[in-house]
């Protein structure tokens, strides 16, 4: 990779990784506010302006306004599960390649030595240069992108029902009102 050598590599690349991390914490938070708004919603529907009494237009976009909460909610909270492995991120046949021990990557830690292997680990980790840190700080950055892109995409999901779902609580308000 050009004229640089293992330390400066590793310094951006594992920058790289860390900004990627943050991007995933940003898209958990994005889907718990996502889910709060729908709770809201749902909440507001029943209870508020109790829909269920209603008229059947007006029970009938509440019904609409709770599918898309429901729909909503459950792609946020699927945006939000952990992906401990390669298989989370990418799918099934997927595997760290050849000998490689992704030391920064707790899935893997707590999959390949047990509890009263930590000595494993250090004599592991006592062979990493500044080489294989960055090459290991660039794959973490490129698992950790796929893993937000998922989540963006199911976030994004979950946004568009949302707003679907309030749509349709507006027309069952308004149709309530001039019932």
């Amino acid at each position: 990779v050009g004229g640089m050598n293992g330390e400066d590599r590793f310094k951006p690349w594992s920058g790289y990784a860390e900004t990627s991390r943050k991007w995933a914490l940003a898209m958990d938070a994005k889907a718990g506010f996502v889910s709060a708004l729908n709770l809201g919603l749902l909440a507001s529907l029943w209870s508020g302006a109790k829909i269920h009494e209603a008229e059947c237009l007006t029970r009938w976009f509440g019904a609409g306004a709770t599918v898309c909460a429901i729909l909503s909610i459950l792609l946020a909270v699927w945006a939000a599960m952990p992906r401990q492995s390669l298989t989370d991120v990418f799918g099934k046949g997927i595997r760290w390649h050849g000998d490689y021990r992704p030391i920064s990557y707790y899935g893997f830690i707590a999959q390949a030595y047990g509890r009263a292997d930590f000595h494993k680990l250090t004599d592991h980790a006592a062979t990493l240069d500044h080489d294989k840190l960055a090459e290991e700080a660039l794959e973490q950055h490129f698992v950790i992108s796929h893993a937000v892109s998922a989540k963006s995409g199911f976030v994004k999901l979950a946004g568009i029902l949302l707003m679907a779902g309030v749509c349709l609580t507006g027309a069952a308000v308004i149709s309530r009102l001039t019932a």
